[in-house]
């Protein structure tokens, strides 16, 4: 005779086996092939498959898969059309700056973004893992991580480091390790006739570390940087071009500085010698390497491309795009090989690289390029557009909110009534 209430102990246990079996999704793959497929789908998909069961809800919200899915999603953006954030600024007493997304072959749409619209400043760094950094210049203020994708914000507690002396250029990182991102700050004094070599100072803030900003001791500490965030991110790991602090000349760079996430510290390469006389220079992602990009604007320009093996410290000369035409300055380079201009008039140009018809001219690989496309932004000055690609990630900070509308009402009501709050606009 069996034990009293076995019986019923026995039904209890087979009756969880049959819920929980109901729960999972009728699937014959494996769990690693499941979340290979996901991590490869666009992220407005893989957001309505939350809700197919709570196997794959508590998948795609795993650090591991939010990475995994952000490196299909940026490989799959070297070959097909970006989506491409660009801030312009408008005209008027509010909106002083606008961010419009723009992914060909879809008109460009404005966007929510979490930045006051009656800040009459801003500056972006990023993106990286999706994430934007929106601040107020000269000392970083107002600091907000933004994901456009998921539609998210979050504003990040001011650091105690104040000096109006000094501005403030800031990175973005992230730790693959930890699964954190990581905010940066570099505080430079401008370099000023008989001036004297002034100390930088570094700050960092790990978005998942509880005591806020914390000062960086680096051995990198005399250089100036005049531009409000960095000037690439490659790697997940931000690079600024620098001046030698007593050699400052406006536009003639000599220093590339980097913060290597697994040091925790900041390095400095010397830039290649480009030679005298006027010329421009920018950073970008060009063909998955660092491209050190050099021009001179003429009729007919033509852009030399450097890359920088980062395990030897050395510059190389990779190729040469061109001619360009008709365009007044140079924004950037998009992860698929397109290179973006703005002309005399504040129209945007979108250049492609011509791979196919690769010639060698002076022993140079030259790739001749053409205009595959224009974009007029309404309403904005010219010479103020600024271009972000960013591909679509899933990561998202503790506290991040939903973004919402901006009431201009309100921020009318507390600029007439807070004389405080208009002395610091």
């Amino acid at each position: 005779m069996a034990p009293k209430g076995k019986g019923k102990q026995k039904g209890k246990g087979s009756s969880t086996k049959t819920e929980n079996r109901a729960q999972e999704p009728n699937c014959i793959f494996k769990p690693e092939i499941i979340s290979n497929i996901l991590s490869r789908l666009p992220l407005k998909t893989l957001l309505q498959f939350r809700s197919v069961c709570k196997q794959w809800r508590k998948l795609i919200y795993k650090p591991d898969f939010i990475v995994t899915h952000y490196r299909h999603s940026s490989s799959l953006q070297r070959t097909d059309s970006s989506m491409i954030i660009i801030q312009s600024r408008h005209d008027g007493r509010f909106n002083h700056n606008v961010l419009v997304q723009y992914k060909p072959p879809l008109p460009p749409v404005q966007v929510k973004n979490p930045y006051p619209i009656v800040f009459p400043k801003m500056s972006i760094a990023g993106p990286v893992n999706g994430i934007l950094c929106i601040f107020q210049p000269p000392l970083g203020d107002a600091l907000t991580l933004w994901n456009p994708a998921m539609n998210k914000s979050k504003m990040v507690m001011l650091s105690k480091t104040t000096n109006p002396s000094q501005k403030v250029s800031v990175g973005l990182a992230f730790d693959s390790q930890k699964k954190d991102l990581l905010i940066l700050k570099i505080f430079c004094v401008p370099p000023f006739p008989g001036c004297t070599k002034t100390k930088v100072e570094f700050e960092i803030r790990e978005m998942k570390y509880p005591l806020g900003w914390e000062k960086l001791k680096s051995r990198t500490n005399y250089f100036y940087i005049d531009k409000p965030s960095c000037d690439a991110i490659f790697k997940a790991e931000p690079y600024w071009l620098a001046y030698d602090y007593e050699e400052y000349i406006p536009g003639k760079y000599q220093r590339l500085v980097h913060f290597e996430v697994s040091k925790m510290d900041f390095e400095w390469w010397i830039l290649p010698f480009i030679g005298v006389g006027d010329y421009y220079a920018n950073l970008a992602n060009f063909e998955d390497s660092l491209g050190f990009m050099v021009w001179t604007k003429t009729e007919n320009s033509y852009i030399d491309v450097w890359e920088v093996d980062d395990k030897k410290f050395q510059w190389r000369k990779k190729c040469k795009i061109g001619p360009l035409s008709g365009f007044d300055r140079i924004l950037g380079c998009l992860r698929n090989g397109e290179i973006v201009a703005e002309n005399e008039e504040g129209v945007l140009l979108f250049y492609t690289v011509n791979k196919s018809e690769l010639a060698v001219q002076n022993d140079e690989n030259l790739y001749p390029c053409s205009v595959k496309n224009t974009l007029t932004v309404g309403n904005s000055e010219k010479g103020s557009h600024v271009i972000f690609d960013c591909p679509e990630g899933l990561l998202l900070i503790e506290g991040m909110v939903t973004v919402d509308p901006q009431d201009v009402l309100k921020w009318q009501s507390i600029l007439s009534t807070n004389e405080d709050f208009i002395r610091q606009l």
